[in-house]
Formats: structure tokens, sequence, C-alpha cells
């Protein structure tokens, strides 16, 4: 189902003719090659997400192949096992759940990761100089990751360092400049990027806080007590909050907070400076080592650019500075520093060790970034489903979706009969209930007036069910008229559910009923 930044896309595409639809900038990117799919799926798969979910899940599995393919010239079995370890950490790691579990957003982030390992596949796996074939076909993966998402155009740093650390001749680097010149220019010239606001310590500090954003996640409970307060386990929550609650009140608030975080950051750089020297000095290392050098530039880059060009941004919305959204990003700065320094350690099977207990370590983090997704799951059920109806009303959780973004997107959605209005139940609005429909037992069913941001007043409508074996069910009226949608409220406990009906009736009992599977 649509969510956040997915609702907007999908206005623009159902109300846009092609090509512009597909060359349509947003917020600063250019997604040429991300919109591609979705004005595919839009046509041919009524905008159901799915096929985004799978280019999104090919192209994250094509990067892990391209990642191992680098990796596996390692030294020995204990650094090969040491850098595939820490590579799965940073691509797999659900801190990123909100790009691992978000069609819209693993398709422009997957995109932009597989060009990136891509092009340091081309220029770090073959021995001898990086010759202008190589060259060429980095800078057409730089190309391509530019026009895939905004933070695309810095995979050309990483490509860079490594072409610099290779010692590759200046044929070659002029092909990779050329190519990350002309992607800019083409990017502006779409309307695309911003014009960088220069402010150099308030942006260091933007981009050194930035970067540490996995560790924040990471820790999560342990200096977070609106982490600590969510957690499902009660003997979790009591020993948790205490802590968290004493290091914000040394720290300041977690997403606010400068220190450790500056520290931190400052030491991966510092780190990162030196063994990038050493490479160069060497005149190019194993492609394992040029791997994490590479992601590690990248992710940099990013960083650097997401400080200079949101500024104002974050002037406005500081906690966003740490945002999920960002992670998949800065996580892979740290997966590829520690991806460089195990994969050229003179100790392997302590690398191997470190890279053990650093798993381990993050382990716990799964478990409360997973329920996170989780969450944002059910919120972007609830508002799809509101949606549907079309009864949104003002204090609805819709996460990071706007509700006038949402609203504007509707009207040609509705017209075309995709994303939520493909759904069979909500084909049945409006309409009489018939024999295609079984009705259910529920418990403690409530129903509220609520005012309406897409039009006349509606009801709200709380149950407790066991399991119907469907994701959404039919709300009717005395009358027979099926004038709502239910989704389950998963946060509210197991068996609740939440939906909303059309009009105020003065007198009326609901029937809540499932579509029959014949007609689902």
């Amino acid at each position: 189902m649509p969510y956040a930044d997915g609702w907007r896309f999908l206005g623009h595409f159902a109300s846009a003719d092609f090509p512009r639809d597909i060359f349509m900038p947003d917020n600063g990117h250019f997604e040429v090659i991300p919109n591609i799919v979705r004005v595919i799926e839009l046509h041919l798969f009524d905008a159901d997400q799915s096929l985004q979910v799978w280019i999104g899940i090919i192209l994250f599995l094509a990067s892990l192949y391209i990642g191992w393919r680098c990796i596996r010239g390692a030294a020995s079995p204990e650094r090969r096992a040491a850098a595939i370890l820490a590579m799965v950490l940073g691509f797999c790691w659900l801190g990123n759940a909100r790009t691992l579990a978000h069609a819209n957003e693993s398709v422009h982030a997957y995109a932009v990761l597989f060009f990136l390992c891509s092009g340091i596949g081309f220029l770090a796996r073959q021995s001898g100089p990086v010759g202008m074939r190589n060259a060429s076909m980095a800078a057409v993966c730089g190309f391509c990751a530019a026009i895939s998402f905004g933070s695309g155009i810095a995979v050309f740093s990483g490509f860079l360092v490594i072409a610099i650390a290779r010692q590759a001749p200046a044929r070659s680097i002029t092909v990779l400049l050329f190519s990350a010149t002309a992607s800019y220019l083409l990017i502006r010239s779409a309307g695309a990027g911003a014009a960088p606001e220069l402010d150099p310590l308030r942006q260091l500090d933007l981009a050194l806080r930035w970067l540490s954003a996995p560790w924040l996640h990471a820790a999560g409970p342990v200096v977070d007590p609106a982490i600590s307060n969510r957690l499902a386990s009660p003997i979790a929550r009591g020993a948790l909050i205490p802590v968290a609650e004493r290091w914000e009140a040394a720290m300041g608030p977690a997403a606010l907070a400068r220190w450790p975080y500056v520290a931190i950051s400052a030491i991966g750089i510092s780190i990162l400076a030196t063994v990038t020297y050493r490479s160069i000095r060497r005149g190019g290392d194993g492609s394992a080592r040029l791997l994490g050098l590479g992601m590690s530039w990248f992710a940099l880059s990013v960083g650097m650019m997401v400080a200079t060009v949101r500024t104002a941004y974050f002037d406005v919305h500081p906690d966003q500075l740490m945002a999920p959204r960002y992670l998949v990003w800065s996580s892979l700065f740290w997966s590829g520093l520690a991806i460089t320094l195990v994969a050229g350690t003179q100790w392997p099977r302590r690398a191997l060790l470190t890279s053990i207990v650093a798993a381990v370590t993050l382990l716990p983090s799964q478990f409360w970034t997973s329920q996170l997704a989780g969450d944002i799951r059910v919120v972007a059920g609830q508002t799809a489903t509101a949606a549907a109806v079309g009864v949104i009303e003002p204090d609805l959780l819709t996460g990071e979706t706007v509700a006038g973004e949402l609203a504007r997107a509707l009207p040609p959605l509705r017209r075309l009969g995709v994303a939520v209005f493909a759904w069979p139940e909500t084909g049945m609005l409006a309409r009489v209930a018939s024999q295609s429909v079984h009705d259910l037992a529920v418990a403690d069913i409530n129903v509220e007036p609520v005012a309406n941001l897409l039009g006349p007043p509606g009801r709200r409508v709380r149950f407790i069910m066991s399991d119907p074996g469907a994701h959404r069910v039919l709300l009717i009226d005395d009358d027979g008229v099926v004038r709502g949608l239910a989704a389950p409220d998963a946060m509210r406990g197991a068996g609740a559910w939440i939906g909303w009906m059309r009009g105020q009736p003065a007198t009326s009992r609901v029937r809540v009923s499932v579509l029959r599977p014949s007609v689902r």
C-alpha cells in the first residue's frame, strides 16, 4: 500500500502525461529510473506496490552479490568472512527498515546501492591499471545512480577515490569527472537539486551528527526514553527507562544531542582518511578494501550533501537530522569502514571475532527497529483504509504521509481505479451487500462521529475480532449498504480493529462482514 511520499508520486503519475510523469523532479530529487518502475506499476499493476517491492529486492540481492564478488578476493577465509558479515550488517540491519520495508523507498535506495557497487566492481576487481573501458562503465553507473535519487551523484566520490588509489591514468579519471559534471548539470537543468547554503561550521556539525545516526538507533532504548517506553517487554522497559532518562538528562534529547555523536564521527572520518592515504601510497589494495573505501566515501559525501542543501530545513526541523530515512546511507559509512579494516588486518581471527561480537551486539536493535517497522506498516494500512473510504479525521495518525498530499492524490487515483481504489472491498462501497459477503462476530464495537478533512463528517468504528482471514473488512449500515472499511489496529493489541464509515445517521447498528474468498 502507498505510504508517505508514495501518495504524492501516485497523484502526479495519475495526472501527468508521458514522459512528464517520469521526468518529474521531486523535492530536489531526479528519480528517472525509479519513476519508470512506478509508472509501469501504475498502469499494469494498479499501483499495488508489488513491482517496486520485487525490483527493490532484486537490486538489493544484486548489490550483495557484487559486494561478495569484491570480497571473495580477500587473502584469508577469516578476512572474507569478517568482511562479508560487515557488509551484510550494513545492508540488512533493520535500522534500515524505513527503506527495507517501504516499496517507494526501496526502489530508489537500492538502485543507488546497486549502481554504487557495480561501479566499484568495475574499478576495483580487475588487476592492472584502470582502463578506459572500466572507467567508462563506472561513469555510466554513476550517471544512472544520479538519476535514481538525489544522493546518487555522491557515488562519484567513491569512484574517484578508488581510481586515484589504483593510480588510474588521467584519461580514466577525466571520464569519471566528465560524467559527474554532466550528471550534475542535467539534474540542475531538470529543476532538481538545490543550491548549497554556505555555513561551514554549522554544516560540519550537522554532517558529523548525521553520520553517527546508526549509533543512536543501535543504542535506541538506552539513550531515548521514547523508544524505551515502546518496548514490548515490561522487564526491559523497567530496566532501560531510568537509564535512558539519565542519559537524556546528561546529553539532551537523543535526536538533538551533539555529544558523543560528533566525536564518534570525527574518529570514524580520521580512520577513513588514514586508511585511504595508506591505500593511495601502496598504489591500491585488494578489491575488498576498495569496496569498503568506496562505500565509506560515498556515505560521507551524502552526509556533506544533506548538511549543505538541507541546512534551513534542519533549522526548522532539527529532530529530522537523524531520522530513520537517512540510515540506509549513513550505515554504509560504518559498514564500508569495517570492510576496509577487516579485509586488510594483520590479525584475521581477531577481526572475525570482532565482527561476530558486533553482530551479536546489534541483535537487540533488530527487535525494536522491527517493532518500529511494524508500527509504520499499521499506520500505512490504516491511512490507506481511511483514504479508500474517503474519511480522514484530523487526528488520524498518518506517520510521514502529509494529509494535503494525500487529499490531492485521491481524485485522479479514484478516476483510474488504482491503488486503494483497486481493492475489491473499495468496489463494494455505497453498494448493497449481497451474498458475496459473510457476516463476522465482533465484540466491544464502538462508533463515534468524526470530522473529515476530505468532505462531510463520518464515523470511526472500533471493535475486537478474531482473525477473519482478510486484511480488510466491510462495515455495513442497517439498510444493508456498505459505507466503510476497517483494518487491523495492532498497536492497540491483538484482535483490535479500526475503521471509518461515510455519513452520520441518527441511529444505525453496524455490521462487520468480509468478502467471500471467491470475490477477493
